[in-house]
């Protein structure tokens, strides 16, 4: 999510917040409904107000569609993108987050994997939850470590990602 969807979600965030403070206190009577309305009246009165209130909830109804179909949308569609002689190459992260599981899975300590492949900018981040079988020769952190070059072997040699910053690892069963 970008910076700016970030700080949308906060604005939004708030002016729900306040929105239902308000509303709930009017309802449970620590706010007299007559002060709301009179307030309301007044406010509605002025047109410098009348056109910012107006322009607010404007903000926030526009608001309250982009930033679900924004996120929906985002979610569905991330790819990382590596340079090709002849053009740019698009490759999907769950198609390499796939490929790269059952290659994992291959492996004879490996019961389980799961891979999440984050673009960065100058290449990829990997995350991996495993299950593994705990005899496994050298222990667990010998495992861990050859899982970590197998992946990042995969991403450079195979899907052309020229960077792989992080392949981070969390063992979440031992057989």
């Amino acid at each position: 999510m970008r910076a700016y969807q970030k700080a949308l979600w906060v604005v939004s965030l708030f002016a729900l917040g306040a929105f239902s403070l308000a509303g709930f206190l009017a309802d449970v009577g620590v706010i007299s409904r007559f002060i709301v309305y009179l307030a309301l009246t007044r406010m509605w009165g002025e047109v410098v107000i009348r056109v910012t209130a107006g322009a607010v909830f404007l903000f926030l109804l526009v608001l309250s569609v982009y930033l679900p179909l924004s996120t929906w949308l985002g979610k569905a569609g991330e790819w990382i993108t590596v340079s090709n002689p002849l053009g740019s190459l698009h490759i999907s992260t769950k198609a390499i987050s796939k490929f790269i599981q059952r290659t994992g899975e291959r492996m004879e300590e490996v019961r389980e994997a799961k891979i999440k492949i984050k673009p960065t900018k100058e290449g990829a981040e990997s995350y991996v939850t495993l299950s593994a079988h705990g005899e496994a020769e050298g222990g667990i952190p010998r495992l861990v470590n050859d899982f970590q070059e197998m992946v990042k072997k995969y991403l450079v040699e195979q899907m052309g990602i020229p960077s792989v910053e992080k392949v981070e690892v969390k063992v979440t069963k031992i057989f």
